[in-house]
């Protein structure tokens, strides 16, 4: 009896798709890449995990050895949208990507252009080309967040499917404890926080000292090449996530590794706020407050 998994790798089913690229740290360093497929793979990881995805092999062209561990690193960047083909037809379970299919990303922000006011405002360093509009800011919160107030929504938006790959609770709940203890107002956190001292700015205190362009710097573009008022907290969670896609370094894999609140929030801490010595301790006690309070509801 013929095996039917030979017929399935011949070739005459093949599956083609399309998917976005979650996680290019293969533990095995061959190369592969997690892919998120779409009309196959939920955005909902509950259903489907990070851990539950399959790692897709890569092409290679012909000017790579293709043998014996002889190659070149794959240049492929996470969220990147690629296109392949399933190695086994229908069942769907070896995934090869063929080549990566340029996108432009625009986030749509719920609000009509025409109500995006330009006006300049030098109250922060740095800032000649930042808007600020506290009402259109509102009216973008509004019409993309939900929330009693401001940590809450940032919670929520972090497990949310507004993001490819949602994180757990505790892991949101260790973002938000920092953005608490960087931004407080009140008891709540400030996207227009401003510290006069180092010029930082927002739910992160965004620094205009170093780097060319700054992290504020950026943030400033981020907003107005996305046409929002960068005191908008939806614009700076969205700038959040624009920064752990970009930067490595900034710990978004060891932020997905941690399975507890105060290793989540530790993780935040060094990698992505780097702050002075001496609030370690209470950017867990809010991270666990946070937690606590929302799995309660």
């Amino acid at each position: 009896m013929i095996p039917t998994t030979d017929i399935e790798y011949y070739g005459d089913q093949n599956r083609w798709f399309i998917g976005t690229v979650i996680d290019i740290n293969d533990p095995l360093e061959l190369g592969r890449i997690k892919v998120r497929i779409y009309g196959v793979h939920t955005s909902n990881t509950i259903h489907i995990s990070l851990g539950d995805l399959p790692w897709a092999q890569v092409v290679s062209p012909i000017t790579e050895g293709g043998s014996s561990g002889i190659g070149a690193n794959t240049g492929i960047k996470p969220m990147a949208q690629v296109f392949g083909v399933f190695l086994d037809g229908k069942n769907s379970q070896l995934p090869l990507v063929v080549g990566s299919i340029p996108k432009y990303e625009a986030i749509d922000h719920g609000v009509p252009e025409s109500n995006y006011i330009q006006q300049k405002n030098n109250s922060y360093a740095n800032a000649s080309k930042a808007v600020m509009n506290a009402e259109l800011a509102k009216e973008i919160d509004n019409a993309n967040l939900v929330g009693a107030d401001n940590k809450e929504k940032a919670y929520l938006f972090f497990i949310s499917d507004l993001l490819p790959v949602p994180f757990e609770p505790h892991q949101a709940a260790g973002i938000v404890g920092n953005m608490i203890v960087e931004s407080r107002t009140g008891n709540d956190i400030n996207p227009a926080a401003f510290n006069a001292g180092e010029g930082s700015f927002g739910i992160c205190q965004w620094n205009p000292g170093s780097g060319n362009p700054s992290r504020y710097a950026q943030l400033v573009n981020f907003a107005n090449d996305n046409k929002m008022p960068i005191d908008s907290l939806y614009c700076q969670l969205q700038f959040v996530m624009h920064e752990f896609y970009k930067f490595g370094y900034l710990g978004l894999e060891e932020l997905r590794a941690t399975e507890d609140v105060e290793s989540a929030a530790g993780v935040f801490e060094r990698k992505f706020e780097i702050p002075a010595e001496g609030t370690s301790a209470k950017r867990v006690a809010e991270a666990k407050v946070i937690f606590n309070l929302m799995e309660s509801a």
